[in-house]
């Protein structure tokens, strides 16, 4: 148990210093890496007896015995960084750089870790879904901008009025989507963002 909390700790830490300095929100920065810091040393409790630093001496195992504190504890201070962590990845990074070339190795990790120490919740969901959505959006409109250049006219406002606008709350109708597609001569680069836009339906069940 131990060693996937230390991971859990650990993975957080990294993704609130990546996320978190990546769109130059400094303090949430320095509350997430402390509280990700109290993660490990409460995940650590038996490895010593005694915190030092700062000035100050705390006998942690003694405090966490009068608090009962369980790994319930724990959970509940690894879902508020998850989910904040999520909510910054699905807005950091959106308009300076391709939808295509985004990397959602973090989302990735992110979700593996809660589905290994257990957390659930709507709300946890709701953030999940919100950077699914969203970047699925910017796919079909990067693609869709792609097939508009390559000589399909106007293909962005078919696109838009098919299946209405970017939204936190809905992935785009992938199958309106297709049916727009269905038929056009797409170039190298619009089949690759195709397929690509596939897959992603695909692997995370949109």
């Amino acid at each position: 148990m131990n060693g996937i909390l230390n991971f859990v700790g650990f993975i957080l830490l990294i993704a609130s210093v990546f996320v978190f300095g990546l769109i130059g929100m400094a303090a949430e920065m320095g509350i997430a890496v402390a509280a990700s810091g109290i993660f490990l040393a409460f995940a650590n409790l038996d490895k010593f007896s005694e915190f030092k630093g700062a000035g100050f001496e705390a006998k942690l195992k003694e405090a966490v015995n009068e608090a009962n504190a369980t790994i319930e504890n724990l959970k509940e201070v690894a879902k508020p960084l998850i989910k904040t962590n999520l909510f910054a990845l699905a807005k950091a990074g959106r308009f300076s750089e391709g939808a295509f070339n985004k990397s959602h190795d973090v989302y990735d990790q992110l979700s593996e870790l809660q589905e290994k120490i257990g957390l659930e919740g709507q709300d946890l969901e709701n953030s999940k879904s919100s950077y699914l959505n969203i970047h699925a959006w910017d796919m079909v409109s990067e693609l869709s901008g792609n097939i508009e250049r390559s000589g399909n006219e106007k293909f962005s406002v078919t696109s838009r009025e098919a299946m209405d606008t970017h939204s936190f709350e809905v992935a785009p109708d992938i199958n309106k989507f297709n049916e727009l597609v269905s038929g056009l001569e797409l170039n190298e680069v619009s089949k690759r963002q195709y397929e690509a836009l596939k897959s992603y339906y695909a692997k995370y069940k949109l």
